[in-house]
C-alpha cells in the first residue's frame, strides 16, 4: 500500500533568514502552482494535506494564543516592515486568492483544533480504510473462483426437488442436468475455460466433465443406499442412539471381540450353505454370546438364544417355517401351525429355565431343601417346597393345604409349572384316596388334560364340568384360608375365568405370568365352537396376548430402563420377533442384527421391502399390521466397521440379505436379491478393493475369480456370466454415472467390457484435452495435464491399450472406431505436450499424425473440402479436440515463422520453407472455414487474427 506524503512548512516567526525572500504574491502563486503537481488520490485512501483556509484558520488560533494584546500585532508590523515585508499587502492578497478544483482539500472535523490531533486522525483513518479495501480484494478473489470453480443451476436443483416429491417425471433433470454439463450434486466442472469443442456434448456414460472427478464414495445415484455412508451416526429414525448404559459394548476392543465372534459363526454358516451341509445356528450363537461375561444383561441374551432353540430344532433347515411363518394368512392352518410351534416352544423354555431354577437351589441350599433318598421329579420339587415354605420344621404360609406333610396342591402345580405333567399324574393316582377326600373330580380332569398333549386342553363335557365347579366353591378364592395353588390348577386346566389373567401368589416374577398366559391361550379353527367346546367368548390366542403385550410396553416390564432383556425375552416368548429386534438393538445393536440373521436363516422374521427412502425405520407394518423389520438395510448398516478393513467378512454378511429372495409376497424376494446384489456393487465401490472382490482379469485373458464370484451361489448366481452382468458391469455402470471413470474403466475389464472399456477411455482423455484452455500466455507455461497416476486420464489410455494390443482375443471385442479414436487422441496428447513446451516442429508432426487436417503442400480445394466432410464422421472425442488441433497448428506455423524472419541470415531455403508454412496455414484456414459453424465463433476468430501474422 503507498500513500501519499505532505510536508508541512514550520510555522510563521520561527525561522530566520538572511536570504532575500521573493514578493509575497509571487510567492503565494508559486505555492498555488506547486499543488498542482502534486500526486491524485492514487489508492483511493485520500491525501493528507490542508487547504488555504485550514491554514489561515490555524494561523489565527496561534496568533490568538501568542499575542493576546494589539501591541503584539504593532511590533509584528514594525518587524515584517524592518524585513521588507508588508503586511497589509499581504492581506489584500490572501483575499483575493480563489481556489481552483485541482486543489484537492481535507476538512478536518469541527472539533478538531491543532495539526498534531488532525493528523494523528488521519492516519488511524487511513489505516482503517486499507484494512477495509484488503477486506474486499479478498472477497472479489474468492468470489472470482467460486464464479470459475462451481457452477450451479438452480433450474436444475429445484427439477431435483420436484422429482423427489413426484411432482415432474422421472429423468427430467437428469436430461437437463446433460445438457449443462452437470452431474448428480448440480456442480459443474471446474475452471472457466476457452471452448474449443466444436461439437455438442452428447450424453454419454460419464456424468461429470473429465476423468478429474473426485473418485471418493458418493451416494448410490438409484437413490438409496443400502449400506450407508461408511462413517458418521447410522441410526433408524424409529429407535434413535444407542442405550448410553450400555457404551462398553459399543466402542473399542470390546465391540471389536463381539463382533469377530459372532463373524467367525456367521462365516462357518456360509461355508456350510457352499457345501450343502446344516449347521445348528442356534447352539453357536448361543455359546458365542455366552462368552461374553456373566453379568446379567449378558446372561439375558444368551439365555434368549436358548429360547429360540427350543422353537427352532438343532436340525432345522434353512428357511424351514418361511411359509408358515412370513407368508400364510393369520387365520390359516399353516399359520395357526406355526403359532402352535411358538407357544410350545415357549413353554418349555420356560418350565426347563424353573426346573433348573429348582435344581440350583437345592444345590445351594442342601440341609435346608432335605432332598434325600431317590433324587426323583417329585422329591426335587418338595425339596423346593421346603426351601420356600419350610421353617424349623413348620410350613410357613398358612392357607396351603396339608396332606400328610406335603402341601398336595403346591407339588402337583410346581410339577405344572417344571412342565412334568406326567409325574403329575403319576402323583395324583398314586394319592387319589387323599383327592378323594378334598377334590374327588381332580384326577379326572388331570388325567384328560394330560392325555390331550400338546393341545393341553379338557374336551367340552368336562371343560363344562370343570367350569361348574369352579363356578360353584373355586372361583370365590380367600386368600386367607384357600390354597391359592388350588385355584390356579383349576383356572389353568379349566382355563377359566380368563378375563382375570393373574393368579395371585402364584405368579410373582414375569417368566411365571408368561408362562400361564401360554398355558391359557389356544387356537381353535372354528368361529363358533369345537370339539373340546370352546366358545368365542373363551378364546384366549396368541394373538391376543401379544396385542395386550405391546399395550404394556417395555415400562411395564422395564421400568427403570435398566432392565431391557425381561421386555426382550417376554417378545422373543410371545413370537413377537420383529418387536423384539426392534426393541432391543438401542440396547444391544450387535447382537440384535444376529438375532435378526438367526431368525432370517430360519424364515421366523417378517422382512420389509420399503427401500425407496434412506430414511425408512427399522420397525414397520404392513397391509395386514403385521410388523417387519428393515433386514437389508440392518444388515447393511451394521457392516459399516469393518466393510472396509475385511471386506470378505462384509460380503458374507451382505450375502444374507439374499436369505429371503425366496419370498413370493408382493414381490419380496425379487426385491430382497436386487437388494443383494446392490449392496454388494455398493461395497465394491466404496472399498475399491476390485482384485480382492471381483477377481481379475490377466494379461493373458484368464480371469482369477474374487471373493464374490467363489461365494455367488450365496446370492442367487447360477454362472459366470451371470454374475459378470449383475454384479461387476452394474457396478461399473454405476461407477460411470457417479463420474468415477478410473474405477469404471477397470469394472468394465474385469466384466469383460472391452469395448465399453476403449469407449469410456476416448470420452474421459477427450474431455481432458479439451478442458485447459490454449491461450498464448500460457504456451511454453508446462501446464500438466495429469493427476495421480492412477488417475491420469493419458495413462490409463495407454495402460489399457498396452494390455489390449497384446491380447488378439479381446483386441478383437473392440470395434475399430474406437480403437482409431483412441490413437487419434494419444496423437493429439502428445502434439499437446508439444505444443505447450514450445516444440513447434514437434508438435506440427503430431498434428499430422492424428491425419485430420490438411497438412499437405496442396492448394487442392476438393482434397481439403473431403476431409471437413470427414469430421462429421468422426468420433466425439476426437471431433471436440479438433479446434484444438487447428489453434495449435496455426500457432505454431506463425512462431516459426517469427523465429525465421527474425533470423540475422536469409537465403532461398529459408524463404521456401516460409512459403509451405504459409501454404499449409492457409489450407488449414480453408478447412476451419468449411466447419466454422461447429466450433465456438472465438475459436475461429482466433484462427483468423493468427492468419493475419502468418
Amino acid at each position: 500500500m503507498s500513500s501519499t506524503t505532505t510536508t508541512t512548512a514550520p510555522p510563521a516567526g520561527l525561522t530566520t533568514s538572511t536570504t532575500p525572500l521573493p514578493p509575497a504574491a509571487s510567492l503565494l502563486d508559486q505555492l498555488l502552482e506547486n499543488t498542482k503537481s502534486l500526486p491524485r488520490n492514487v489508492t483511493g485512501l485520500g491525501a493528507i494535506q490542508l487547504g488555504i483556509s485550514e491554514i489561515s484558520s490555524q494561523a489565527r488560533v496561534l496568533r490568538d494564543k501568542a499575542a493576546p494584546s494589539a501591541d503584539g500585532d504593532t511590533k509584528a508590523h514594525y518587524l515584517l516592515a524592518g524585513s521588507g515585508i508588508n503586511a497589509e499587502d499581504i492581506a489584500q492578497d490572501l483575499e483575493t486568492v480563489t481556489l481552483r478544483t485541482t486543489v484537492e482539500t481535507t476538512v478536518t472535523s469541527a472539533t478538531e483544533t491543532n495539526i498534531a490531533g488532525y493528523l494523528r486522525y488521519k492516519r488511524e483513518e487511513n489505516i482503517i480504510a486499507s484494512i477495509e479495501d484488503s477486506v474486499k480484494q479478498t472477497a472479489r478473489k474468492f468470489d472470482a473462483y467460486v464464479s470459475a470453480n462451481i457452477r450451479l443451476d438452480w433450474n436444475y436443483e429445484k427439477l431435483l426437488v420436484c422429482e423427489h416429491f413426484g411432482l415432474v417425471p422421472r429423468g427430467t433433470a437428469s436430461k437437463l442436468g446433460a445438457e449443462l454439463g452437470i452431474g448428480a450434486t448440480g456442480t459443474g466442472s471446474g475452471a472457466q475455460q476457452l471452448p474449443l469443442s466444436g461439437t455438442e456434448a452428447t450424453p454419454g456414460r460419464t456424468r461429470l466433465p473429465s476423468a478429474i472427478a473426485a473418485a471418493g464414495w458418493k451416494k448410490s445415484s438409484l437413490g438409496r443406499s443400502v449400506l450407508g455412508p461408511a462413517s458418521g451416526v447410522l441410526e433408524f429414525p424409529d429407535v434413535g442412539g444407542v442405550d448410553s448404559a450400555n457404551q462398553q459394548q459399543q466402542v473399542g476392543l470390546l465391540l471389536q471381540n463381539r463382533q469377530q465372534r459372532y463373524a467367525a459363526v456367521i462365516t462357518a454358516l456360509n461355508k456350510c450353505r457352499l457345501e450343502h451341509r446344516s449347521m445348528p445356528l442356534i447352539p453357536e450363537m448361543a455359546e458365542v454370546s455366552k462368552s461374553f461375561g456373566t453379568d446379567t444383561r449378558t446372561q439375558q441374551l444368551s439365555d434368549s438364544w436358548v429360547m429360540l432353540g427350543c422353537v427352532i430344532p438343532a436340525d432345522t433347515p434353512e428357511r424351514k417355517f418361511a411359509n408358515d411363518y412370513c407368508e400364510s394368512a393369520e387365520d390359516s392352518p399353516e399359520s395357526i401351525h406355526m403359532q402352535k410351534l411358538i407357544m410350545r416352544g415357549s413353554r418349555h423354555y420356560l418350565e426347563m429355565q424353573f426346573f433348573n431354577l429348582v435344581e440350583s437351589d437345592i444345590a445351594k441350599y442342601p440341609q435346608e431343601a432335605q432332598l434325600g433318598g431317590i433324587p426323583s421329579v417329585e422329591n426335587k420339587i418338595l425339596a423346593y417346597l421346603k426351601l420356600r415354605f419350610l421353617k424349623n420344621g413348620v410350613w410357613m404360609k398358612q392357607n396351603l393345604q396339608i396332606v400328610n406333610n406335603v402341601p398336595i396342591w403346591a407339588l402337583i402345580f410346581y410339577l405344572f409349572r417344571s412342565g412334568h405333567l406326567q409325574e403329575a399324574l403319576d402323583y395324583t393316582v398314586q394319592n387319589e384316596g387323599y383327592f378323594q377326600k378334598i377334590e374327588r373330580t381332580f384326577p379326572i380332569y388331570l388325567k384328560a388334560y394330560v392325555k390331550s398333549g400338546d393341545e393341553r386342553r379338557l374336551p367340552g363335557d368336562l371343560a363344562e364340568r370343570l367350569q361348574a365347579e369352579f363356578n360353584h366353591h373355586i372361583r370365590a378364592y380367600d386368600p386367607k384360608t384357600d390354597d391359592p395353588y388350588k385355584y390356579a390348577l383349576y383356572k389353568l386346566i379349566g382355563r377359566c375365568e380368563l378375563n382375570r389373567k393373574n393368579i395371585p401368589e402364584v405368579l410373582l416374577i414375569a417368566e411365571d405370568w408368561m408362562w400361564a398366559q401360554l398355558m391359557m391361550t389356544q387356537h381353535s379353527p372354528s368361529a363358533t365352537t369345537d370339539v373340546f367346546g370352546v366358545s368365542p367368548a373363551e378364546r384366549y390366542t396368541l394373538s391376543d396376548l401379544q396385542n395386550m403385550l405391546v399395550q404394556f410396553g417395555a415400562r411395564h416390564f422395564n421400568p427403570r430402563g435398566n432392565n431391557p432383556g425381561v421386555y426382550f425375552q417376554v417378545l422373543l416368548l410371545s413370537g413377537q420377533y420383529e418387536r423384539a429386534i426392534h426393541y432391543i438393538y438401542k440396547y444391544h445393536p450387535v447382537d440384535a442384527v444376529h438375532f435378526a440373521i438367526g431368525l432370517t436363516y430360519y424364515g421366523l422374521l417378517r422382512v420389509s421391502a420399503d427401500t425407496a427412502s434412506l430414511d425408512a425405520d427399522l420397525l414397520t407394518v404392513d397391509a395386514q399390521g403385521r410388523p417387519e423389520i428393515n433386514f437389508a438395510r440392518l444388515v447393511g448398516y451394521y457392516t459399516r466397521d469393518f466393510r472396509r478393513t475385511d471386506p470378505e467378512i462384509a460380503v458374507d454378511y451382505l450375502s444374507l440379505i439374499c436369505l429371503c429372495g425366496d419370498l413370493k409376497i408382493c414381490d419380496k424376494g425379487a426385491q430382497y436379491l436386487r437388494l443383494c446384489h446392490e449392496s454388494l456393487r455398493e461395497l465394491v465401490l466404496e472399498t475399491r478393493d476390485f482384485a480382492v472382490l471381483l477377481g481379475d482379469v490377466r494379461a493373458d485373458g484368464t480371469r482369477v475369480p474374487g471373493i464374490i464370484e467363489r461365494k455367488m451361489e450365496l446370492i442367487k448366481i447360477s454362472d459366470e456370466q451371470q454374475y459378470l452382468r449383475t454384479i461387476t458391469e452394474q457396478a461399473a455402470e454405476q461407477a460411470d454415472q457417479d463420474g468415477r471413470t478410473p474405477d469404471a474403466v477397470l469394472l468394465y475389464h474385469l466384466s469383460e467390457e472391452y469395448d465399453v472399456v476403449v469407449a469410456i477411455i476416448n470420452k474421459t482423455l477427450g474431455e481432458s484435452l479439451a478442458i485447459a484452455d490454449l491461450s498464448s500466455d500460457e504456451i511454453g507455461a508446462g501446464v500438466s495435464m495429469s493427476l495421480a497416476a492412477a488417475e491420469d486420464p493419458v495413462q490409463l489410455a495407454r495402460n489399457m491399450m498396452a494390455v489390449y494390443s497384446n491380447n488378439g482375443e479381446i483386441l478383437r471385442k473392440v470395434t475399430p472406431k474406437n480403437r482409431e479414436a483412441c490413437a487419434m487422441l494419444l496423437h493429439i496428447v502428445e502434439a499437446r505436450r508439444a505444443f505447450e513446451d514450445g516444440r513447434w516442429e514437434q508438435c506440427l508432426e503430431c498434428v499430422a499424425n492424428v491425419n485430420i487436417l490438411p497438412m499437405e503442400l496442396t492448394n487442392d480445394t476438393g482434397s481439403i473440402r473431403r476431409r471437413a466432410q470427414q469430421f462429421g464422421g468422426l468420433d466425439e472425442s476426437v471431433a471436440r479436440n479438433v479446434p484444438m488441433l487447428l489453434v495449435m497448428a496455426m500457432e505454431s506455423f506463425v512462431r516459426i515463422t517469427r523465429e525465421m524472419d527474425a533470423s540475422a541470415y536469409g537465403d532461398a531455403t529459408r524463404s521456401k520453407i516460409i512459403g509451405e508454412l504459409r501454404t499449409r496455414g492457409k489450407n488449414c484456414m480453408i478447412y476451419a472455414g468449411m466447419i466454422q459453424y461447429r466450433m465456438p465463433r472465438e475459436v475461429y476468430g482466433r484462427l483468423t487474427r493468427m492468419e493475419t501474422e502468418l
